[in-house]
């Protein structure tokens, strides 16, 4: 998480950033103002999955899993079927598999949530892509927050993270925004995957908000009186 102050002659805006990717824990779940979760509640197991690639998950073969990590090149699944070559997954993406129907997929949800630390108003930023084609496997997403859903996309089928249609603002919904968006101190911006399909599938995430928090003016004008009084006193 980065911090910036921005200031004027009114008000000093405090401006935090936050990223998926670069904040990304392998030791605590909530990691601060992150949560890796399965239906809203986080997962409390960081295990090693099949390839030897570590993450938060529920099952060991990482369907129901948040990781981060390189694509299991050259291996094999737990039923010895090649996985074959990544569709678009790079070392170090924060990937989901959304929960396979025989695991419960049909009636839960794999979702990473922020929870905002302060008042003030944030922006989102950010895309979802398929980082394995499976032709077989359709996965949907959604971004929320204070539960209303701002964006959605029914399949990142055959998605690069470059590609218009993975972009959060291609996929907007409503006439809403991912600017400007008012935010009150324990308010959530939620990301969610579901399984539409029998089986789960590899949903690559990137995603960044940048929190502004500004002091109410009340706050700075009993700030700049008492400064007064300090130099009233001082000519004295």
């Amino acid at each position: 998480m980065a911090f910036l102050r921005l200031a004027n002659s009114a008000t000093a805006a405090d401006i935090y950033q936050y990223s998926l990717v670069n904040d990304w824990s392998d030791v605590q779940n909530p990691n601060g103002v992150w949560s890796y979760n399965l239906n809203n509640a986080p997962i409390t197991t960081h295990q090693t999955f099949w390839w030897g690639q570590a993450g938060w998950g529920y099952l060991w073969f990482s369907d129901g899993g948040i990781l981060k990590g390189s694509y299991p090149a050259n291996q094999s699944d737990p039923w010895g079927d090649p996985t074959g070559t990544a569709h678009d997954w790079q070392d170090g993406d924060v990937v989901m598999h959304a929960l396979s129907v025989p695991y419960g997929g049909d009636t839960t949800f794999l979702n990473v949530t922020w929870t905002s630390p302060a008042d003030g108003t944030i922006d989102i930023s950010g895309r979802a892509w398929d980082a394995k084609v499976f032709a077989d496997r359709v996965i949907s997403w959604s971004l929320m927050v204070g539960g209303q859903t701002i964006a959605e996309r029914s399949s990142v089928y055959g998605l690069y993270r470059n590609d218009a249609g993975a972009q959060f603002e291609s996929n907007l919904i409503g006439g809403s925004q991912l600017t400007g968006i008012p935010v009150v101190q324990g308010e959530v911006v939620e990301f969610r995957t579901v399984a539409l399909s029998y089986y789960g599938h590899y949903v690559g995430i990137q995603e960044d908000i940048t929190l502004t928090v500004i002091p109410e003016p009340g706050t700075s004008g009993l700030l700049l009186a008492g400064l007064v009084g300090v130099w009233l006193r001082s000519r004295r």
